[in-house]
C-alpha cells in the first residue's frame, strides 16, 4: 500500500471508530466536544473523515471513552480500558522508543510519509497528528498507548 493510501485507510478508520464510539453512548458532536474541550465543528470534520485530531485531543478523547488510542485509532478491534494518567512529553518519549526498537529518524523518514522536519517540530514541543502517530506505530512496531506514554508495555 502507498504512503498515502495508508494515511487515508487511517484517516477512515479513525473516523469510523469514532462514530461506533459516539453512537454506543448515544452521543451528539456538541456533547462530545464539550467533554473533549474542542469545538463541535472540529468533531464533525472528524466524522466526516475531513481531519483529525492532534495528539493532545485524541488522547482527551480516548481518555473520555475510556478505550486505547490503537482502539479509537481502529488499529485493534478489541475494546481495552485504558485509565487516564499523565503522559511524558512526546518528542522524548519517541527518542526512547526509537532507541529500543533500534530504529533513526532517517530510516522512518525514508520508509514512510513521516517528513523528517516533523522530528524537528517534534523536538520544539509540537504534536502529531493521529494518523502520523499509526505511521510512527507501525514502523517501530508499538502500539499507539506505549509510543505516546500512555501505558508502558
Amino acid at each position: 500500500m502507498s504512503k498515502k493510501g495508508k494515511f487515508m485507510e487511517n484517516l477512515s478508520n479513525f473516523a469510523e471508530r469514532l462514530s461506533d464510539l459516539m453512537h454506543e453512548k448515544n452521543l451528539r458532536s456538541e456533547g462530545l466536544a464539550k467533554a473533549a474541550s474542542v469545538s463541535g465543528s472540529a468533531v464533525r470534520s472528524w466524522l466526516r473523515g475531513d481531519s483529525v485530531p492532534t495528539l493532545e485531543n485524541a488522547v482527551r478523547i480516548a481518555d473520555f471513552f475510556a478505550c486505547s488510542l490503537d482502539y479509537l485509532a481502529g488499529r485493534t478491534d478489541y475494546y481495552e480500558e485504558v485509565a487516564p494518567r499523565e503522559r511524558p512529553p512526546f518528542y522524548p518519549n519517541l527518542r526512547k522508543v526509537m532507541e529500543e526498537q533500534g530504529i533513526s529518524r532517517y530510516r522512518i523518514a525514508r520508509s514512510t510519509a513521516v517528513k523528517d522536519a516533523f522530528f524537528s517540530n517534534w523536538a520544539k514541543g509540537e504534536e502529531p497528528l493521529l494518523v502520523t502517530l499509526c505511521v510512527l506505530a507501525d514502523c517501530l512496531g508499538v502500539s499507539l498507548d506505549y509510543l505516546v506514554g500512555r501505558r508502558d508495555f
